[in-house]
């Protein structure tokens, strides 16, 4: 009888064990809301004004843990041809040979590799920009700006902004200086709900 009650309860008590120790908390996908995202620019021009643009089209993939951050990924991916400036023969200039050369090189591609917390709502999303036929590693300062209850879906919602500044010599990215700056900054936000 001894041995029946061990055979039985030796299983059960192993299983009430793996019950009870925490499980690994894994991202999970969120989709990104078009209406309520932006990727913006700025470049500073002939050192005195912050030039403005943006980029019409992007894609993001966001995998998401709200337990723990640092378990989730990013990936963006930018069409260059839907840059747009206020000035419609910048836009030529700038999608042109000199710059982004988009005939050669259509896409940027930003792709995470870490995401680390910083405080309670802040942190850095570090990962590989492709640009102009090269990959270079760059660090965006990242803002969790809350979380919302969708009014259609009753989904939560969550906000991020990421802020970079990059030196755009490194991108090979060299032409009108020193009358158009060399860093530039990248500005992304976005809502987001999980899938």
């Amino acid at each position: 009888m001894l041995v029946i009650a061990r055979w039985f309860l030796m299983p059960l008590l192993a299983l009430c064990i793996a019950f009870t120790l925490p499980v690994s908390a894994i991202a999970v996908p969120y989709k990104v809301d078009k209406s309520h995202a932006f990727i913006h620019f700025e470049v500073t021009h002939l050192g005195i004004f912050p030039y403005p643009g943006r980029f019409k089209k992007f894609q993001i993939n966001l995998d998401y843990d709200p337990s723990n951050v640092e378990n989730s990924n990013v990936k963006v991916i930018v069409p260059l041809q839907s840059l747009e400036t206020d000035d419609g023969l910048m836009n030529e200039t700038l999608l042109g040979d000199q710059f982004f050369d988009v005939r050669n090189f259509p896409r940027m591609m930003f792709e995470s590799t870490s995401v680390r917390r910083t405080g309670d709502d802040t942190g850095i999303i570090e990962g590989e920009l492709t640009l102009h036929g090269y990959t270079k590693t760059v660090a965006f300062d990242a803002k969790f700006n809350g979380t919302a209850k969708s009014p259609f879906s009753g989904k939560p919602i969550i906000g991020i902004t990421a802020v970079a500044e990059l030196d755009r010599s490194k991108w090979s990215l060299t032409a009108w200086r020193p009358f158009v700056g060399n860093t530039v900054k990248i500005r992304i936000a976005f809502e987001a709900s999980p899938e």
